[in-house]
């Protein structure tokens, strides 16, 4: 099993050498699956990580759910120390540029409970099919995941090559249900 250091660098240099054009259709293929999947059509309230730099396009996904009229929350960075808040949107332009250069709301005004959250979709460097997550190191999701329901799906969104046999877990770590990829 390799480190999280040098999946993260592995990871990195794949995503590195794929063309917009690559990135788009893949990007495409899995926004099509996320609409079109169960936990998706039987959610009410939606976690959503607001895609950055090359992670897999979350923008279009957001637009459509709130077309869709789902409770729709993404993540506001407070601090490490602190974590992040839950937000509800009700348009893609209630989203600023915030500290890391992530879009996130201005404020957590619409703040939302973690237990009422039907299902996350996640960010993460990489992933395994036992539900194991690499992410960035903040510890941010981990501690989310924490406080949502049981039964609500967490699921991780990536590209395929982003899928290992297994990757490093620690104990704080928390796994979740299920990937989609490309």
């Amino acid at each position: 099993m390799e480190s999280k250091k040098s999946i993260r660098r592995l990871v990195q240099e794949r995503k590195d050498v794929l063309s917009k054009g690559e990135r788009q259709n893949l990007d495409n293929i899995i926004f099509d699956k996320v609409i079109n999947s169960y936990a998706y059509k039987n959610s009410h309230t939606i976690f959503i990580f607001v895609s950055y730099n090359n992670e897999v396009d979350t923008h279009k996904i957001i637009k459509q759910a709130l077309r869709d009229k789902k409770i729709l929350c993404v993540p506001k960075i407070i601090s490490k120390e602190e974590g992040m808040d839950i937000v509800q949107i009700k348009s893609f332009e209630d989203l600023k540029e915030g500290a890391y250069g992530i879009l996130e709301p201005d404020d957590s005004e619409l703040k939302i409970e973690e237990k009422n959250i039907d299902v996350s979709y996640l960010p993460g460097l990489a992933f395994d099919r036992r539900g194991g997550r690499v992410g960035y190191g903040g510890g941010f999701y981990d501690r989310f995941l924490l406080k949502t329901r049981k039964n609500s799906k967490k699921i991780g969104l990536a590209y395929k090559f982003q899928v290992f046999p297994e990757v490093p877990m620690e104990e704080h770590d928390i796994f979740i249900d299920g990937i989609i990829t490309d």
